[in-house]
C-alpha cells in the first residue's frame, strides 16, 4: 500500500467493527470492481490510516462552513479534485487498518494506473491527519469514528 493512493477495503472490516460509527461499505456490484466508499491512504508510524471520500459537496460544503463560522478553521473536512471529480475528504471518519483489509486499489485504464492526488492536497491531508492522530494519543478525538474500539480490534496502540 502506498501515501497518497486510494483503497477499498473489506466487507469483513465492516462487519468486524458495527458499532464503531465507520461509513457504510457499499459494497461490489456482482462482477464488477469497485465500490464506495473508497479511502485516501496514509501510512504512519507503520499503521495505514484511511480517509473515506464522498461525492456529496453540498452535504459536506455546508458543515464545513458551520465550522468556520464558528470556530474559524476545519481540520476534519477538506475538498479537493480525485480522478478529475471534486470530493470531500471525511477527515472526521479516518480511521486506522491492517493490510489484512484491504481488498483492492482503485485503479483507472484497466487496472493500469493508480487514482492518487495533486502533491499539494496529499501533503495538506497528511499533515492534517498526523495532527488527529497525536490528538488522539494525547487523549482527544476530534473524529466521529470509535477509533479506540477499532484499534483494540486491529491489536495496534
Amino acid at each position: 500500500m502506498k501515501n497518497g493512493h486510494f483503497y477499498f477495503i473489506k466487507d469483513s472490516f465492516y462487519d468486524a467493527l458495527p458499532d464503531c460509527r465507520l461509513m457504510t461499505n457499499k459494497g461490489y456490484v456482482t462482477g464488477e470492481k469497485g465500490g464506495r466508499p473508497c479511502h485516501y491512504c496514509f501510512e504512519y508510524e507503520g499503521v495505514y490510516w484511511m480517509i473515506p471520500i464522498s461525492s456529496k459537496i453540498q452535504k459536506f460544503q455546508a458543515i464545513y462552513d458551520s465550522k468556520i463560522k464558528k470556530r474559524g478553521y476545519c481540520d476534519t473536512i477538506r475538498f479537493g479534485y480525485v480522478n478529475g471529480q471534486k470530493r470531500a475528504f471525511l477527515i472526521q471518519n479516518c480511521f486506522p487498518v491492517t493490510q489484512d483489509y484491504i481488498d483492492e486499489e482503485y485503479t483507472i485504464n484497466q487496472g493500469t494506473i493508480p487514482v492518487t492526488v495533486s502533491g499539494d492536497l496529499s501533503k495538506e491531508l497528511d499533515a492534517l491527519l498526523r495532527k488527529v492522530i497525536r490528538l488522539y494519543n494525547s487523549g482527544k478525538c476530534i473524529v466521529l469514528t470509535d477509533l479506540d474500539k477499532i484499534t483494540h480490534f486491529l491489536k495496534i496502540s
